[in-house]
């Protein structure tokens, strides 16, 4: 362990430790060479040590050495730590003295409704300078802990602000097959839980990070609806700010403001605050409701989304008499041509004993009565589409047992389609609606086909097979809808094929 007035390098003589948590300590250090405090960000080759910490501190050094803004430190020294008792590496930064919004709510400050709109403005012009780099810098993980405020306030601003830590740091849109889950829950946007980084997403962190400010509440604390955090009931803001910080914390980043230039030309004139007021209250809301009398079910909360389908009813299935009882004929007519073939083809070199007849008859006969099993348990079964942090799994239970049909870790999930197909089949019918398909895609490796991109399908079929199974009849509205709710949940859009 290091110890104070120790010197790493013959330069940096440590002070006192300011943070730490897993793998990581965060040192003030006096540089002899300037005189001047600096901060020094340990990465220990400890027990818990990962190689994905290492490349997120390569990336923080990286990213730091080709910034240059007033209210980010700066990148000053980078080296390998070799001791005895301690190996790693260590980043050298410009320290700044001041205190965390998250230190100073903790000793009792309050913040007005104007110096809150200070410190979003500071904050956004930096995120502006982020995000406009080519690659774009997604910081990833604001929160009040990681913005500095010095100075007293005044009567125009609250004081000098300072955005910290690029530990979580990225540098361009993720790639499928490199997905990392990093932040600070309760101030990540649904995308960020799967992996997914986009500039929007350092808007909702930097929107919930400023309703901590204005209620003292962490974000993971307050009730919410649709993912929407509910803030309004313990706040005392105007309406139009309320709508602004609304759209910043928006479950999904299409629906918030498209830039940090737009959101903080949004918050600075009035004028735009009231029409993104009056268009809260005229509009449509931005999420599809679930249709009149659908019987499927979704749980959702920040951990779990959960859709239940049940099967068609007796009234349901009524409407669909003709189309089952062809779609079990075919399927009776193929298991009867296919155990033809076989008898023919075995039974050329068996011997002619009766008893052995017998039991391939009896084998046949209970191959027969598992497919016309299988085929009920499909048209009975309750089919449940649960994702949680780790896994996506789908199990369909008809009859007291539960079988699991679809299951791929959440990081693999990586593409969301809608197919709406139509066919003509004939002059005089016109154009009838194909039942459409959602697809859930996760970039892994099928066992069974060895295909490096499987998917999952809902849609409505009522054909049971290995290539087409039964997935539960769903009304377009129904698809639509849960298309929406998967897209804002997971954060992938909708692609539209």
């Amino acid at each position: 362990m290091l110890a104070e007035k120790q010197v790493l390098r013959d330069r940096y003589r440590i002070q006192r430790q300011l943070g730490q948590n897993a793998g990581r300590r965060t040192l003030l250090a006096l540089d002899l060479h300037t005189q001047k405090l600096v901060v020094l960000k340990i990465l220990s080759f400890n027990s818990g040590f990962r190689w994905e910490d290492l490349k997120l501190f390569e990336r923080e050094a990286e990213t730091l050495k080709s910034l240059s803004h007033p209210a980010i430190p700066r990148y000053l020294d980078f080296f390998e730590l070799d001791l005895p008792a301690q190996r790693g590496f260590v980043l050298v930064q410009t320290y700044i003295d001041a205190i965390s919004l998250q230190e100073w709510i903790k000793r009792g400050r309050t913040l007005s409704g104007d110096e809150v709109k200070h410190i979003a403005k500071a904050l956004l012009n930096v995120l502006s300078y982020l995000h406009n780099r080519n690659p774009a810098v997604i910081h990833r993980d604001i929160k009040p802990s990681n913005i500095l405020l010095k100075g007293d306030r005044s009567a125009h601003k609250v004081g000098k602000l300072y955005l910290i830590d690029f530990g979580s740091v990225q540098t361009a849109v993720r790639e499928i097959g490199t997905m990392t889950t990093v932040g600070t829950y309760g101030y990540m946007p649904p995308e960020q839980f799967s992996g997914r980084a986009f500039p929007a997403s350092d808007l909702y962190s930097l929107g919930a990070t400023l309703i901590y400010l204005v209620t003292g509440t962490h974000p993971a604390d307050l009730l919410q609806e649709d993912l929407q955090l509910q803030f309004e009931p313990v706040t005392n803001l105007a309406p139009s700010f309320v709508q602004w910080l609304k759209q910043m914390t928006h479950p999904n980043r299409k629906q918030r403001f498209s830039s940090a230039q737009v959101a903080l030309a949004t918050l600075e004139q009035p004028v735009l605050q009231n029409q993104l007021l009056e268009s809260s209250t005229k509009t449509a809301p931005l999420t599809l409701q679930q249709p009149d009398h659908s019987k499927v079910s979704l749980y959702k909360n920040a951990e779990i989304l959960e859709i239940s389908i049940p099967p068609l009813d007796d009234s349901e299935l009524s409407g669909y008499a003709g189309e089952l009882l062809v779609d079990f004929a075919s399927y009776c007519l193929f298991y009867i041509g296919t155990c033809y073939v076989i008898y023919q083809i075995f039974f050329g070199f068996l011997p002619s004993t009766n008893w052995f007849r017998i039991l391939i008859y009896l084998l046949f006969l209970l191959g027969g009565a598992y497919g016309v099993w299988k085929w009920f348990f499909m048209l009975n079964a309750d089919t449940c589409i649960r994702i949680d942090r780790k896994w996506m799994n789908v199990t369909k239970t008809a009859f007291g047992i539960q079988r699991r049909f679809f299951r791929a870790s959440r990081n693999s999930l990586c593409k969301l389609t809608y197919v709406k197909r139509l066919y003509r089949p004939d002059g005089e019918a016109g154009i009838t609606e194909v039942p459409p398909e959602l697809n859930i895609w996760a970039q892994q490796r099928d066992r069974v086909t060895g295909n490096n991109i499987i998917s999952y399908r809902i849609g409505q079929s009522l054909v049971p097979g290995r290539e087409k199974q039964f997935y539960g009849y769903l009304t377009t509205g129904e698809l639509e809808w849960l298309a929406q709710e998967l897209s804002n949940w997971l954060g992938i859009p909708i692609a539209k094929e």
